[in-house]
């Protein structure tokens, strides 16, 4: 009973071991003038990014991935991984100039965002954001 446990270890062994926490990180080639990403395949995400400008990429050329993408399938000719709880992903890509557009507006409203938390609010009259606290 021993080497039938040792022997069914043996062929459980034989895969390459791949360490938790290592095994959900998802590669892609790159694509000149592209910006790529997974996107989990989650009610209305895949919408949402079509219409924010995203591609669902197709290619046939792209091969299965190294060991990082999460033992990825080819849904037809979509790049569909797996990224684990039994939820998939497909590859979009969106044009290099739309995801730099995207980018910079992100960061002008965070930087508007910190400017407005660093703002000297001594100076400010009756607007409610300023006044003493006296404690007794």
């Amino acid at each position: 009973m021993v080497e039938k446990a040792k022997e069914s270890n043996e062929v459980k062994n034989s895969r390459k071991r791949i360490p938790l926490g290592t095994r959900n990180v998802l590669t892609a080639p790159k694509r000149p003038g592209f910006v790529r990403r997974f996107v989990n395949d989650e009610p209305d995400r895949i919408q949402a990014f079509i219409d924010a400008g995203y591609e669902i990429v197709k290619d046939d050329s792209i091969s299965s991935g190294d060991d990082k993408t999460g033992r990825p399938s080819h849904m037809g000719s979509l790049i569909n991984p797996s990224v684990g709880s039994g939820k998939k992903a497909i590859l979009m890509e969106i044009k290099k100039e739309y995801y730099d557009a995207d980018q910079a507006e992100r960061s002008a409203k965070t930087k508007a965002i910190e400017n407005e938390m660093r703002r000297d609010k001594s100076k400010l009259y009756g607007d409610g954001l300023s006044g003493t606290v006296n404690i007794s």
